[in-house]
């Protein structure tokens, strides 16, 4: 309802934390479980923790979670400092109270300088409402980690899931994505 949305945005705290490590561990997991049906095994992140992570809070719960990465890829042939977007989740009964788009904000509004921010995401929503559409088709290229060891690099086609959105004046980049990397 209106009443709750207006009650909820005056009582959000929104803050920093550590990317792994931090005294939110045990309130991050649990959001993150129930958002991604369990990937996460218990741990606070998927494949690799994030550099840094905002966390949303109503009272004393922790309500939404997003991680984030500052790093370069390659574009074609230009190298890029971007925004990965980690892991943006919130508690289901605290959905559609514009939680989720105030993190992502945060994380946007910390990555000054950056070119673009790249995003995966299963449900599109948020992020096409946010300015955000889908990555151009072309293979991408990413190192894959599984059982946390690195095993080899892996070129695919991630134009359904992986979501761009230009942070600076200019164009974002067409061509072949490069991470350079882990995938977010």
């Amino acid at each position: 309802s209106n009443q709750r949305l207006i009650a909820f945005m005056n009582i959000i705290k929104i803050e920093f934390c550590e990317g792994v490590g931090s005294e939110y561990e045990v309130d991050i997991a649990d959001p993150l479980e129930g958002c991604f049906d369990g990937i996460h095994e218990g741990r606070t992140y998927f494949k690799q923790a994030p550099q840094g992570r905002f966390v949303a809070w109503e009272n004393s719960k922790l309500i939404g979670h997003v991680g984030f990465d500052f790093r370069l890829v390659r574009v074609g042939s230009n190298i890029l400092p971007i925004l990965g977007v980690i892991d943006l989740c919130v508690r289901e009964e605290n959905r559609c109270l514009g939680v989720g788009r105030a993190l992502l904000e945060r994380a946007e509004i910390s990555a000054k300088g950056k070119s673009f921010a790249l995003a995966m995401a299963d449900d599109r929503r948020l992020y096409e409402q946010t300015g955000y559409s889908l990555l151009p088709r072309s293979n991408t290229a990413f190192l894959a980690i599984d059982e946390l060891k690195s095993h080899s690099v892996i070129e695919r086609d991630l134009s359904e899931i992986f979501m761009v959105k230009c942070l600076s004046d200019k164009q974002c980049p067409e061509g072949k994505f490069d991470l350079l990397g882990y995938l977010f």
